[in-house]
């Protein structure tokens, strides 16, 4: 009989380890899982605020060509330095160089602006297919105005799109940090702020 409780005992501690150990893996399987899916919300945040940040970003890139077209009809100003800074932007990675070649671009446009304003009436273009009566002068100054006004809600919600990019990103990279994101490190790999560096530093 002693020998028949022993190896009872002895049963009942294994079934109780076995048991034990069935529900910590269980619970390793369950916290992997949670964690595998908080990093993939984190990264499919991170993708969806980078795409309508994009959408923006090409918006602005369209409508900057009717800008410059419009002032070169007021003024036969010298435009390269926005024509430049928009071929940046556009060749540009996303990213750092991105954010510091679209922040060149909105000072560009900004400066643009403000010349017909400090032209006076002698350094207007005097070429006969850029004359124009009081009439038709007043009519692409408002043009200007207008292009110039959409580029400024563009570079609003440019601005907005790259915090939302930006705190996405930093919560995602937050994630990626944690113990059991180390699993993971190679399918959920990390994004580049869209910002420039001075920024991300301070």
């Amino acid at each position: 009989m002693p020998a028949e409780k022993k190896g009872e005992s002895s049963m009942g501690w294994f079934i109780v380890t076995a048991c034990a150990l069935a529900v910590l893996v269980v619970l390793a399987l369950v916290l992997t899982i949670i964690r595998f899916n908080q990093l993939s919300m984190a990264r499919s945040l991170c993708d969806e605020a980078k795409r309508q940040l994009v959408v923006e970003l090409r918006a602005r890139h369209a409508l900057v060509p009717a800008y410059i077209g419009t002032l070169k009809q007021i003024t036969a100003t010298d435009f390269s330095t926005v024509e430049l800074a928009l071929a940046s932007a556009e060749r540009a990675p996303f990213g750092r160089r991105g954010a510091a070649a679209e922040c060149a671009l909105t000072n560009a446009i900004d400066d643009a602006a403000l010349i017909p304003g400090t032209l006076s009436d002698r350094t207007l273009a005097t070429d006969s297919t850029l004359t124009m009566r009081d009439g038709a002068r007043e009519e692409l100054d408002t043009t200007v105005q207008l292009l110039h006004g959409q580029l400024g809600v563009l570079s609003d919600r440019i601005l907005a799109g790259s915090r939302i990019y930006n705190t996405n990103v930093e919560h995602y990279h937050r994630q990626r940090r944690r113990s059991l994101s180390r699993l993971f490190q190679r399918v959920f790999k990390a994004r580049e702020p869209f910002a420039e560096a001075e920024t991300v530093e301070s």
